[in-house]
């Protein structure tokens, strides 16, 4: 091998190199960009998920407010409703065992209406029925 031999050599390989570490550092600038934009968008995710949890407890809260809610296990204390008198009294007939039906345990319905009889002598002039 000659000296030019071995210095074309050595500059091949030294560009091969070069070539390598460039790739390499994109390959890194890369990598960081998407891991920024990974984190940008999963912090607009998280930001967007707050606000949605914020929104349904204000609507929660409205609908408590407003009386849409029955649940007043979350409603403020000492705010009673004017219809409630006492909350004793209103469970107490919901309690007691329902009614018990005399007679039958079905309800009855209404007999079936019975279809009238055909008049022989309409059949003659309704498309000949009796050919049927």
């Amino acid at each position: 091998m000659s000296a030019d031999d071995t210095a074309t050599m050595k500059a091949t390989l030294d560009g091969l190199v070069r070539e390598q570490s460039e790739r390499r550092a994109l390959r890194d600038k890369r990598a960081d960009e998407i891991k920024a934009s990974s984190q940008e968008f999963m912090t607009k995710q998280v930001q967007t998920a707050q606000r949605y949890v914020e929104h349904r407890r204000e609507l929660g809260q409205r609908k408590t407010k407003s009386g849409w809610s029955t649940d007043r296990s979350h409603a403020q204390p000492g705010a009673a409703s004017p219809f409630e008198d006492d909350p004793v009294d209103m469970a107490a007939p919901f309690a007691s065992e329902p009614p018990v039906r005399s007679g039958r345990d079905t309800p009855r319905r209404a007999p079936r209406a019975r279809p009238a009889p055909a008049d022989d002598e309409d059949d003659a002039f309704l498309n000949n029925r009796w050919r049927d």
